[in-house]
């Protein structure tokens, strides 16, 4: 091989491999249970060093209408939504849903806290997929 087409070859797969560099693995859950309203609630505290990286949630159960909310706040205390992570679920009763993901890329602004709020009544029980990096 000539020397240009190798080191186009050398410059395509520093291409296709750097947007993985942005990828991090899903290593941390929140679980969580509520039988009322609530919220909003700190699901992960903030570090001004790190990115949260949201990776999705499992719902276990769900009866009623109690339905949620998740979102990347900037305040340490959830008071302002800032990044919305999910749409305010509002799902079928006796319901169970798995929607995470193995890797994903930043979902806040460094020292955003991960943030969980319930609407309704009835149960919900579930678990929340993260990484902080």
């Amino acid at each position: 091989m000539t020397r240009r087409i190798r080191f186009g070859l050398f410059l395509l797969t520093v291409l296709w491999a750097v947007p993985a560099l942005a990828q991090r693995q899903c290593n941390q859950l929140t679980p969580f249970s509520h039988a009322v309203p609530t919220g909003p609630v700190v699901a992960v505290p903030g570090d001004p060093t790190k990115q949260i990286y949201y990776c999705g949630f499992t719902l276990a159960s769900k009866t009623n209408t109690l339905d949620f909310k998740i979102w990347a706040s900037e305040a340490p205390d959830c008071s302002r939504q800032s990044i919305p992570l999910t749409p305010q679920w509002s799902l079928p009763n006796a319901f169970a849903l798995n929607n995470r993901i193995e890797t994903t890329g930043a979902a806040s602004n460094y020292g955003s806290t991960l943030c969980f709020q319930t609407f309704g009544s009835g149960t919900l029980t579930g678990v929340i997929y993260w990484a902080q990096y």
